[in-house]
């Protein structure tokens, strides 16, 4: 915590500032964590921070008092509310609707700053390096501005820059509150079930891609590739040549912005039929790349003509493992067949559940869940509501979404919500349904039911041959009933081996439920094998418990007992 202090003391005025923020909106809890991590009474803050509330601030919501708080505290908060208006599973539904209203709306920087920025990445004047450049952003975002300029052939480019000192600030930013994270965890068992010091994490990898344009250069050659087949899907044109960490110059887009369905249909689109490729592109990018545009806002789409669609920004990119991919096609087949005990078992695996999770109280639950929104056709599903109410029952369990999976539903939905501005009337879930026919036919290809067989086999070698030195010592004192554990206790009357093998014997039967309980694999016939295993070592530690009790008799004895009364 060394590294944590040293930040606390060094950031201590903007810790005071943050603390007197949320003070004033009514977060009392989070005003008192801020303040006690400069070293003063935490306790003394919270009842403080409760007095100096505002009465008028604290009669809004909370969600609409976090929002408002945030966009005091600057664009980085901002951006980390946006970040946690996709978990409505951590913050609740409610919540998580206000913070999607946040907008990091950044003035653009004093003019000349953004030309003495492109000269010192670039390392050439901005005459040199450009034929035209205007001095004028046509767009200022929250970390970046974007210019028009002209290459000497005439080619038409967006030169996208840095704003002046952005790096310098997310960075001090990202520090506060990482150090702020680790404070709160280590001192708060409430905040610590959210972990926050993961959150921030993933917060600090997503805005350290932010501020630097190489990642987002890297992207735009990435999707151009997946999508060089596919003529009617426009991405810009990177040149790198002309781009470096902080200045990114890719060729300039031009066409009508997504508007209303009666322009739309002025200019010759039809527009249900643009509504369905836009969101069949996006779901290519997911399902067939692993790699997609994470920000499908009007804003970002393009129309040239009405044959083509241009896809604009992305300095957000969301990606799906493959090990991640197989968990999301696992849980979309088992809500379109309907299955309780699959969707049941994908979310379990999915969010890496504990081990005291509630199996019969979620089962009952998705149950009640399936049975409410798969009443009637794809076409009629309410797939804005279903994601919220399984949000909300995710809560209720204290189950979190890994945030990659979190992202990606938010992006489905504001696809949908995209065809709903311009009128149309497809689900997502009905443009769905041919990926999830391709997924069964590929859960059926021999190819990949033998790589499965290899690579479960391969787990089962494992499992056999590299168990852990302590884990076989333990089998090995087990067969030769030696199993001891050595107390450095006055132990007068012998009891402490009986009270070590009575918590073993306990420890490993309630293991044992859970694990059985919860399927734990590797399985044989649908039972779980480390079940078993950690059942029969409960067994036999009972059993030898049993032995040591005075009076013991085995079976045999005490049958003869029985027969022979007298003796």
């Amino acid at each position: 915590m060394t590294d944590v202090a040293g930040v606390l003391v060094r950031q201590r005025h903007r810790i005071s500032e943050i603390a007197g923020v949320l003070r004033r909106y009514g977060f009392a809890r989070l005003a008192a964590n801020a303040a006690a991590a400069t070293g003063e009474s935490g306790s003394t803050h919270a009842s403080f921070a409760e007095r100096n509330a505002d009465p008028e601030l604290v009669q809004m919501s909370a969600g609409v008092r976090l929002r408002s708080a945030l966009s005091e505290l600057g664009t980085t908060w901002i951006k980390f509310g946006q970040m946690l208006s996709l978990r409505p599973d951590l913050v609740g539904v409610d919540v998580a609707d206000e913070l999607s209203k946040l907008q990091a709306s950044v003035p653009a920087d004093a003019p000349g700053l953004a030309e003495k920025r492109i000269v010192s990445a670039l390392g050439m004047p901005v005459d040199k390096a450009f034929a035209t450049f205007e001095s004028t952003p046509m767009a200022s975002g929250s970390v970046a501005q974007v210019h028009r300029a002209t290459f000497d052939d005439g080619t038409a480019v967006a030169v996208k820059v840095l704003h002046d000192g952005a790096e310098e600030r997310v960075v001090s930013d990202l520090e506060l509150m990482s150090a702020l994270a680790k404070f709160a965890e280590a001192n708060d068992p409430e905040l610590a079930r959210f972990s926050p010091t993961t959150l921030v994490a993933e917060f600090d990898t997503m805005m350290r891609a932010a501020i630097d344009l190489t990642q987002e250069l890297g992207s735009l050659k990435t999707f151009r590739a997946n999508f060089a087949e596919e003529p009617d899907v426009l991405i810009p044109k990177p040149y790198p040549e002309r781009s470096a960490k902080q200045v990114l110059t890719m060729e300039m887009m031009t066409g009508r912005p997504f508007a209303d369905r009666a322009a739309l249909e002025r200019d010759g689109w039809d527009v249900d039929a643009m509504s369905r490729r836009a969101s069949n592109i996006y779901l290519e990018m997911v399902f067939r790349d692993g790699v997609y545009h994470a920000d499908p806002h009007p804003g970002n789409f393009l129309l040239p003509d009405p044959e083509h669609i241009a896809i604009l920004d992305f300095g957000d990119v969301g990606r799906l493992s493959g090990s991640r991919k197989e968990q999301l096609e696992d849980l979309l087949l088992a809500v379109s067949k309907k299955s309780v005990d699959g969707v049941t078992d994908a979310v379990i695996e999915i969010t890496d559940a504990p081990a005291d999770v509630d199996v019969n109280a979620l089962r009952g639950d998705i149950d009640l869940w399936l049975s409410q929104y798969l009443k009637g056709g794809v076409a009629d599903l309410d797939t804005a509501g279903m994601l919220r109410s399984g949000s909300a029952m995710l809560r209720k369990h204290r189950l979190t979404f890994p945030s990659d999976l979190a992202l990606l539903f938010r992006v489905l939905l504001r696809l949908q919500g995209l065809g709903q501005q311009l009128g149309t009337s497809q689900s997502i879930t009905e443009l769905l349904q041919p990926y999830l026919r391709q997924m069964m036919l590929e859960r059926l290809d021999p190819r990949r039911l033998a790589h499965h067989v290899a690579r479960t086999a391969k787990s089962w070698e494992r499992l056999f041959t590299s168990l852990p030195d302590d884990v076989r010592k333990v089998f090995a004192q087990l067969r030769a009933g030696s199993v001891a554990v050595d107390f450095k206790v006055h132990d007068a009357d012998g009891s402490v081996p009986q009270l070590v093998d009575g918590v073993l014997a306990s420890a490993s039967i309630l293991a044992a439920s859970q694990l059985l309980s919860n399927k734990t694999g590797p399985l044989i016939a649908g039972v779980s094998l480390p079940g078993v295993v950690s059942a029969a070592v409960g067994v036999i530690t009972w059993h030898r418990l049993q032995m040591k009790r005075p009076g013991y008799r085995n079976a045999v004895t005490r049958i003869v007992k029985m027969v022979k009364p007298g003796s």
